[in-house]
């Protein structure tokens, strides 16, 4: 497995220096280690890691409300280390980011396959997000030549099919994308509508 950038939050020094050890062995780096929840949030900001190992109580805010708060716009893997006595606090606020608890003492043993697991999870959701974007947009450009389709019928009276060959010989000849010669088609009509 790759070398990951991780952050460790906890705010028991034992616990910390334990998941740090053991972060180490297993060959990661350790970008930053912090005992609040606002200083994971500043040390998130100044430098985004690959995956946030954090506890659960910290003196300012919860290491769960902390990880939502830092991927609220692009969402942040986090692995919550928990005493447990704070297991069920975790299972009901288990989020998307959240995506593993470990119920403390850590041992490397089960944080290494945990590490991986999330890691994987991570990069499957953000393909996930990418595919949903990718085809949003595709739907989005689709209504856009849907629509320059429409205006060409309209105004040249061309079949369905004669106006979308005709859109695409114009793209062609103005060497641009399809969807740019669309968003023309619809920018001189609304143009001319304007006059």
């Amino acid at each position: 497995m790759e070398s990951l950038q991780i952050l460790i939050a906890h705010s028991s020094h034992k616990t910390l220096t334990t998941i740090e050890n053991a972060v180490s062995r297993l060959g990661h780096e350790i970008i930053d280690t912090v005992q609040t929840g606002e200083a994971m949030m500043k040390a998130c900001e100044a430098q985004r890691p690959d995956l946030v190992i954090s506890g659960v109580r910290m003196p300012d805010m919860d290491g769960i409300r902390a990880l939502t708060l830092i991927g609220a716009e692009v969402p942040l893997p986090g692995i919550i280390v928990t005493p447990k006595s704070d297991l069920e606090l975790v299972e009901t606020a288990a989020l998307d980011h959240i995506m593993a608890w470990l119920v403390e003492p850590i041992r490397t043993i089960d944080l290494a396959p945990t590490i991986l697991l999330v890691h994987r999870r991570a990069q499957e959701f953000a393909e996930l997000r990418k595919e949903n974007h990718d085809l949003r947009a595709a739907l989005g450009d689709r209504k856009i030549i849907e629509q320059a389709k429409g205006i060409l019928m309209k105004t040249t009276g061309l079949d369905e099919g004669d106006a979308f060959r005709q859109l695409q010989k114009m793209a062609s000849h103005k060497r641009i994308r399809l969807i740019e010669m669309a968003q023309a088609v619809i920018h001189a009509e609304d143009a001319l509508d304007l006059s």
